[in-house]
């Protein structure tokens, strides 16, 4: 079966779409990832064992809110085109939903549609009156031709339980597949071999903890214990900001380190040269409190014990393995306590436990969901 995989983005650091493609096409389906094309990427691009064609917005030009309306007419036009006649169409968050209604509804496209939100979408932060509005109307009228659904945790599932009552529904975590995690000497250039090192990886972005995390690691007593800072602030304003500020601050303290993004097959390696991973998201709208983000299962794969905010998918998994430490709220103060309390506990099977959840949710668990969702959601249509 030909499956059309639609991301509204360029597709160079997606894992969760990229492992959810290998998967798929291991087990026979013949799977096209479409996406947006830039400057610098090959617009058809054959990967290990499926496609990736991106798509040139020629109004990409145009700028402002009508500029990106314009974008998003030409992107879900031009899509909705080139996904007409495959048999099942997955669409990645709500962007891709114009496009499956255009083939649905003018094209008398019969495929099937799945529709896996990341993230709980019309409760992102940042999103006025309207924009909110818009999404719940477009998730609304998409519902009738949506034939699967998946979301990344029980929280989002639980709040889309009623737009969905009636189809195959499923949870996918991101986890990464089973590696072997072996201690790394990735970070010991920054610092000495054997000190303590609290890592945040990802992006460098507002809304993360990072500017509470590293006041709390200039306080004098944390003077000999390493914070080191990797990822990148993106394409927005405020994410070049913070990287730059990251940047400065680790000039003029010698226990705060920035270190760039690293390609995705080496992101293990460096992880697991850490001591303690930081995941200290904070809980300022719907999509934060429900979110168990990506670098939760990475940290956890590396075996580090993790330090965490008080959000409740990550707070019941570090409850119920033993693997971490919740912080009361996001504030220098309390991310201080919640350092200490991890200092004075045995972290080696804090690590151990932590590791034991990631083999619990790892990939290779949840593919097999999402190949029975696919099952359950061709069986069903075939009645």
């Amino acid at each position: 079966m030909k499956v059309a995989s639609v991301v509204h983005n360029h597709f160079t650091h997606d894992s969760r779409v990229e492992k959810q493609a290998v998967s798929l096409t291991n087990a026979g389906y013949d799977l096209t990832v479409f996406s947006l094309w830039k400057t610098g990427l090959l617009q058809d691009e054959r990967k290990e064992n499926y496609i990736v064609k991106r798509t040139k917005i020629f109004s990409s030009f145009m700028k402002g809110p009508l500029g990106r309306l314009i974008n998003f007419i030409e992107f879900s036009l031009k899509i909705s085109w080139r996904i007409r006649q495959v048999d099942i169409i997955h669409c990645h968050d709500y962007h891709p939903l114009p496009a499956v209604l255009m083939t649905k509804l003018f094209m008398q496209s019969k495929s099937l549609v799945i529709y896996d939100a990341h993230e709980y979408q019309s409760q992102k932060l940042g999103l006025n009156w309207l924009s909110r509005f818009s999404i719940k109307s477009l998730e609304k009228i998409s519902s009738f031709f949506i034939d699967g659904f998946i979301t990344v945790s029980g929280s989002i599932l639980q709040t889309y339980e009623s737009l969905f009552s009636k189809i195959p529904k499923t949870l996918i975590f991101n986890c990464p597949a089973t590696e072997e995690s072996k201690e790394s000497d990735k970070f010991d250039s920054l610092t000495h071999k054997d000190s303590i090192k609290f890592l945040y990886q990802g992006g460098l972005i507002p809304c993360r903890g990072i500017e509470e995390l590293i006041e709390g690691f200039c306080y004098q007593e944390f003077k000999d214990i390493n914070l080191i800072l990797m990822g990148h602030g993106g394409m927005t304003s405020a994410g070049k900001n913070l990287e730059k500020h990251i940047v400065e601050l680790s000039e003029k303290h010698k226990n705060i380190h920035f270190v760039e993004s690293v390609p995705r097959n080496e992101l293990l390696s460096y992880t697991s040269s850490a001591s303690i991973g930081v995941c200290l998201t904070i809980d300022n709208c719907l999509n934060h409190r429900y979110s168990l983000p990506n670098k939760f299962f990475e940290y956890a794969m590396a075996g580090l014990p993790i330090l965490v905010s008080d959000l409740p998918e990550m707070h019941t998994l570090v409850e119920k393995y033993e693997c971490g430490i919740v912080c009361e709220s996001v504030t220098p103060d309390e991310i201080i306590k919640g350092v200490r309390k991890l200092l004075s506990m045995d972290l080696k099977k804090l690590g151990t436990n932590a590791r034991n959840m990631a083999k619990d949710y790892s990939w290779e668990v949840q593919e097999k969901k999402l190949f029975s969702l696919y099952d359950e959601v061709v069986e069903k249509k075939s009645r």
